[in-house]
């Protein structure tokens, strides 16, 4: 195996034992990058302290010549603070850019963690390491479609976070980053930050990252499931499909590691390497024109096809649900990108290979999920026999509706298959696979993290289906109200489109409480936890109409009421609530008696010991719901739709 020494600058991030110190660079190389420069790359890509170490973080410092990239390897030490808290110890390793990407001598990141994960903290001045160069067919063999689809949203130029993946040994996760990395030219290498784990709350500058929760301003990835690209982001689907396009072995992936001159994740740089993948492709055209028809070798599709004959053939039950995860997420990540004469050649083999009909020996469960899968790559999401424009007769073999239908009717007994499966379904089916599902279970399947979206499409649209919006579903509002309205799942769904998560929160109101949206309903909505949504705010005072700000004083005053406040606060809320505006200034301007004040602060007069002091926090929760009707007020401003 050919390896490359590269020079390494080093520093070493921590507290040191017993101290109540924060945490701070504790040893560095003495090299070009001083303290203060660790200093501020520990800053600005701070990732939060995670329960399970080690974590591996990926990062970049410097532009043009003095670029460099840099390896952060977060683990445990076996020392205390002075609160008894264990330390952790953060190694940070710089390398040159140019020094990596020398020629036939790119690494990958975790060629380069293996190399220097078993290294104690550095006491040289110069660190030269050797790491084997990168393997691009051990690198080929493990893209799949969540990994194509990352590498896709990150022409977005928006961060990305793969939710889900808590299960997954950090070196697993470590070779997904470069997996996703190896699918982009290598100069973007100079711009990208990724890590093995970031906390959601941090305020960090990773560009990809594994997370517990999807921060605002970032693209979803559900680990191991289809991922969707949003309608708006062109560059991404243009992206895609020159991707879906290639033969993805180790021939794509060294070319792409040739590709060294640094990129950006701006504009510019994402049009750079557009331009750069289509210089791979022998026949480049804009990617959103219909594809041209790459031989069998070159399409994924086809190959997993075969792949799936081949295993029921030989009787491997156990194979056949990996195989049929990677075709449904090949599938699903190129949707209405697969053309008439890519469906035909996918048809051709379903036929041959007689993968529709039912295949004895299969449970119930994975025999549903084989043909919903089988018929979403032949026939996409609703088969029919209708002629091509060619004048030829699309063979959809009515034995194989029939066995399709037919499993729906027995349906898998697990509800999140069932949802799947219905996914792909037409929309007779889809109804006869839904009705044995409780609403609850409808709602509880579709609030499960992390959120599988095809299940969050369409339990929402089969819960409007089923309240009909003509009068009140108490079931359905129930079911919503245990499970938050669905308001994160649906965020999770259109992470880019406030109007579209509005239309869904308000017809998912309108499925649970009918046209007839009262006071009584409206408090029910912004007083449960997922109140505080601002969408799904907003959706109820639209749906509510004329009269929404009194209605939320009302359920303001109500739920002050409810604290268990003093009485003589409450009627002072209520008061200042109820009061008219100038009736409001006057009251603002005079002020009450500062004693009084100071009481319910907890600060009353010493020898009274008798007053029960008002805790701060439920004080600061009447100031929020303040802000509530601040809120829905300059809502009742924007002109409806």
């Amino acid at each position: 195996m050919s390896t490359v020494r590269l020079p390494f600058e080093w520093a070493v991030g921590g507290k040191l034992p017993g101290s109540g110190d924060d945490y701070r660079i504790l040893a560095c190389s003495q090299g070009l990058l001083s303290r203060d420069d660790f200093e501020d790359i520990r800053t600005v890509y701070t990732i939060g302290t995670p329960e399970e170490l080690p974590q591996v973080m990926i990062a970049w410092v410097g532009k043009g010549d003095d670029a460099r990239l840099v390896l952060a390897i977060q683990s445990w030490s076996d020392e205390e603070d002075r609160r008894h808290r264990r330390i952790a110890r953060t190694r940070y390793f710089c390398v040159p850019y140019a020094h990596i990407t020398q020629p036939a001598f790119p690494v990958s990141y975790e060629d380069l963690y293996q190399a220097l994960g078993a290294f104690p903290v550095p006491t040289e001045r110069q660190l030269v390491v050797s790491v084997p160069a990168f393997d691009s067919g051990v690198v080929a063999a493990r893209i799949d479609g969540t990994a194509l689809c990352t590498a896709a949203l990150l022409m977005t130029g928006q961060p990305v976070c793969v939710v889900g993946g808590e299960a997954v040994p950090m070196i697993e996760r470590l070779r997904f980053l470069d997996t996703v990395a190896a699918l982009l030219p290598y100069g973007m290498r100079a711009r990208l930050t990724a890590s093995t784990w970031a906390s959601s709350t941090a305020d960090h500058k990773i560009r990809l990252a594994f997370t517990q929760h999807v921060p605002v301003g970032t693209y979803p990835v559900a680990w191991g499931q289809p991922v969707e690209i949003p309608d708006q982001e062109e560059d991404a689907y243009r992206y895609l499909t020159l991707l879906a396009r290639q033969d993805l072995n180790a021939g794509l992936l060294d070319w792409l590691a040739s590709r060294t001159e640094p990129l950006t994740f701006g504009k510019n740089g994402r049009a750079r390497a557009l331009d750069l993948l289509r210089g791979f492709d022998p026949s480049p055209v804009l990617a959103l024109m219909p594809p041209p028809s790459p031989s069998p070798a070159q399409d994924p599709v086809e190959g997993l096809l075969t792949e799936c004959a081949d295993i029921l053939e030989r009787g491997g039950t156990a194979e056949i649900r990996g195989v049929l995860d990677r075709l449904d997420g090949v599938v699903a990540s190129r949707g209405l990108m697969i053309s008439d004469d890519e469906r035909a050649r996918y048809q051709k083999i379903i036929r041959d290979r007689r993968l529709l009909p039912p295949k004895d020996g299969l449970p119930e469960e994975l025999r549903a999920y084989l043909l919903a899968v089988i018929q979403m790559a032949g026939y996409g999401p609703a088969a029919t026999s209708a002629p091509r424009t060619d004048g030829v007769t699309q063979e959809v073999a009515p034995p194989a509706r029939v066995s399709t239908t037919a499993t729906v009717r027995r349906s898998p007994p697990d509800p999140v298959a069932s949802m799947k499966t219905a996914y792909q379904q037409g929309r007779e089916e889809r109804e006869e696979m839904l009705r044995p599902l409780q609403t609850r279970e409808l709602v509880a399947v579709a609030a499960r993290q992390p959120y599988d979206m095809r299940v969050v499409e369409i339990a929402c649209d089969e819960l409007v289906i089923r309240g009909g919006g003509h009068a009140e579903d108490p079931e359905i509002a129930e079911a919503l109200r245990e499970y938050g309205y669905l308001a994160d799942a649906i965020s999770g769904l259109h992470p880019a489109g406030d109007r579209a998560r509005f239309d869904r929160l308000y017809d998912l109101l309108r499925a649970a409480y009918g046209p007839e949206f009262g006071h009584k309903q409206f408090e029910e909505v912004i007083r449960s936890p997922a109140g505080q949504s601002p969408t799904l705010l907003a959706a109820a005072v639209f749906l509510f109409g004329g009269g929404a700000g009194e209605a939320l004083k009302k359920s303001a005053i109500n739920l002050v009421r409810d604290s268990g406040l003093d009485r003589e606060i409450f009627e002072g809320v209520e008061r200042r609530l109820l009061e008219s505006e100038s009736g409001v200034s006057h009251l603002i301007a005079a002020g009450p008696p500062r004693k009084k004040w100071r009481r319910w602060f907890g600060h009353g007069r010493r020898g009274n010991r008798t007053e029960r002091p008002v805790p701060v926090l439920t004080l600061y929760g009447v100031i929020i719901v303040l802000a509530f009707i601040a809120l829905v007020e300059f809502f009742m401003l924007i002109p409806g739709p």
